[in-house]
């Protein structure tokens, strides 16, 4: 009988159904579960589930009875995959299954952004629009979608939906790929700063690395419009945050959307909490994979990737 230890089980919504493997197996689930605890539940454990839980060299060499983990999630940086594959562990993970709700998300900060929805609700809030004797109130200035460039860095599924989705606003679309892509069948691939400085709208769609990480940083902000939007949904890391707060905070850019931050959740005084506290940013808590139908499609394909693990198969194996 398998038995299968899901480590942070709350990261997915109480209300999505988990489907039963279709195999003789012990399922045991703990909602969240820490560093230090780590190694003692998944001891006796042969596959593992784990979405932000890190699985590293120095745990993983102490599993030998350990043959599969499952990541709830695209990005595979919370394993550490060469010494999975040292000890003879296989790592699946389930790519796109967020591509609609991300690509949605990316584009209601945009057009949040873009049309100023925060500040025309504070304004109400505050009673301005009721005391302008005007229909119309109009403070704050609203800009079209139309015309603009986007700017994807990442050319994966969900840069891709984000594009289709950024055209039907009558959007421009230029892609840069962190892996050196070199065509992507018909659309525009440019260089970082040929994207940075042409782009209206920048948005990230990378996954963490040592070459990405702070990829987004002084310099590279200083390439990018005066009127320029930040939107990042990827990894936190990825942008520099106090140079972001320079940029957003002296008009260097015009506003920012950010969904992750570098530590999750952050801290009080975290530069992030700082960010939020900005008119010209807006950051939401690492939501935009997480749609109804996505965190079902998500649980769906982990249970069958560990299925086919457990048939011989070899479905959405990263290493």
């Amino acid at each position: 009988m398998h038995r299968i230890v899901f480590l942070d089980s709350a990261t997915i919504a109480d209300n999505v159904l988990v489907p039963s493997p279709q195999f003789p197996h012990k399922w045991i689930h703990f909602g969240k579960t820490s560093a230090h605890q780590t190694l003692e539940r998944v001891r006796d454990a042969d596959i593992v589930i784990t979405n932000k839980v890190m699985l590293d060299k120095q745990v993983l060499s102490q599993l030998p009875q350990l043959k599969h983990i499952a990541i709830t999630a695209t990005g595979t940086n919370t394993v550490d995959l060469d010494a999975a594959r040292e000890h003879g562990i296989s790592v699946s993970n389930v790519p796109a299954y967020a591509s609609r709700s991300v690509s949605e998300h990316v584009l209601s900060m945009i057009l949040a952004l873009r049309r100023n929805l925060i500040a025309y609700r504070e304004d109400i809030s505050a009673g301005k629009w009721q005391a302008s004797e005007q229909f119309c109130f109009h403070n704050t200035p609203i800009f079209d979608l139309h015309g603009s460039t986007i700017g994807l860095i990442g050319t994966g599924a969900i840069a891709q939906e984000v594009a289709r989705l950024a055209k039907t606003f009558g959007m421009r679309v230029i892609f840069h790929s962190v892996s050196g892509r070199e065509n992507m069948d018909g659309e525009t691939l440019v260089a970082l700063s040929d994207l940075l400085e042409t782009s209206d709208i920048v948005s990230l769609h990378c996954p963490l690395t040592s070459e990405t990480e702070n990829l987004i940083n002084a310099q590279t902000l200083k390439q990018m419009r005066s009127n320029a939007l930040l939107i990042n949904t990827a990894r936190g890391s990825i942008v520099d945050l106090s140079a972001l707060q320079s940029a957003l905070s002296n008009s260097k850019i015009a506003g920012a959307g950010l969904d992750v931050a570098p530590e999750e959740p952050p801290a009080d005084d975290s530069t992030i909490m700082q960010l939020n506290k900005l008119a010209n940013c807006i950051v939401t808590p690492h939501s935009a994979w997480a749609s109804q139908q996505s965190m079902q499609g998500l649980v769906n394909q982990v249970v069958k990737n560990i299925e086919a693990f457990v048939s011989g198969e070899a479905l959405n194996i990263v290493n």
